[in-house]
């Protein structure tokens, strides 16, 4: 039997092939849709056991050292590492409470200065005795210096008046005279204490006026107003009281004193 040639396979279609199963007609497989562009999408994965839904107390210490930075002008602040109670704020109140307890502590000081002065220690520096027979009176011109122990205010003397005694009897009296150095916390004083006339006096004095150079006991006492002074503003004014025992070798012209003790208050 001759070899029969096969013929030609049909050209491929395009169409899409249709089979049979169990009978029933397949339907065409869709195509595949393109594929697309892929976008930026990361995915991050987090331990579970690191999410917090409390921050952590260490955010505090950050959030403060943060603060402290900015406060300082953004460069590294004296306290950071060291503690957060060390804060600007804290440093400002304990600067305003410092300033605070400073003007009290002046304040206080000037109260006390001022409302309690220090009493001035008063000396005779010189006595002279005029006896004026004319006049039939005896004068007695003291020279007096007071020392002021005060450093913050000064006093100044207005005022006042004088007496000398010979154990209790009256010898001169008058009033104190204008400081020499003027009123401002002045020092020297002139007191000049004029005798009564044609009155008899004590006959311990009357020897010492005649020339004799046995001891004579003489008491001064000066009450004068003082003002108690703060650069130029004047506070409190309050009465000097100042009591002098006196032992003179005679009563001539220029006397030798030969003991002093005098005593200083304030009177109310």
């Amino acid at each position: 039997m001759a070899d029969r040639a096969l013929p030609p396979l049909p050209p491929p279609s395009s169409e899409p092939t249709v089979s049979a199963a169990f009978g029933s007609p397949l339907q065409p497989l869709p195509l595949p849709p393109a594929r697309r562009a892929p976008h930026d999408t990361y995915v991050v994965q987090v331990r579970k056991d690191q999410i917090y839904r409390v921050p952590p107390p260490e955010n505090a210490y950050l959030v403060e050292r943060y603060r402290n930075e900015r406060a300082g002008g953004g460069g590294k602040s004296r306290c950071a590492g060291a503690s957060p109670a060390c804060s600007p704020c804290l440093l400002r109140t304990l600067g305003a409470l410092l300033a605070t307890a400073v003007l009290v502590a002046a304040a206080v000081a000037i109260s006390v200065g001022v409302l309690r002065p220090g009493v001035p220690s008063f000396s005779v520096d010189r006595l002279t005795v005029n006896n004026a027979t004319r006049q039939h009176r005896t004068d007695y011109d003291f020279f007096l210096t007071a020392v002021n122990p005060n450093k913050m205010t000064a006093l100044w003397y207005r005022d006042g008046k004088a007496r000398l005694l010979h154990h209790g009897t009256t010898l001169a009296s008058g009033d104190m005279g204008d400081p020499e150095l003027g009123g401002e916390d002045a020092t020297d004083f002139s007191v000049l204490l004029h005798g009564a006339k044609g009155g008899r006096a004590p006959k311990a004095v009357e020897k010492g006026l005649a020339g004799s150079k046995a001891a004579v006991t003489l008491q001064l006492t000066v009450e004068v107003t003082v003002q108690v002074h703060v650069g130029a503003l004047g506070f409190g004014v309050k009465r000097l009281a100042v009591d002098c025992e006196i032992s003179a070798a005679g009563l001539r012209k220029y006397v030798h004193i030969s003991s002093q003790k005098c005593k200083s208050r304030f009177g109310n």
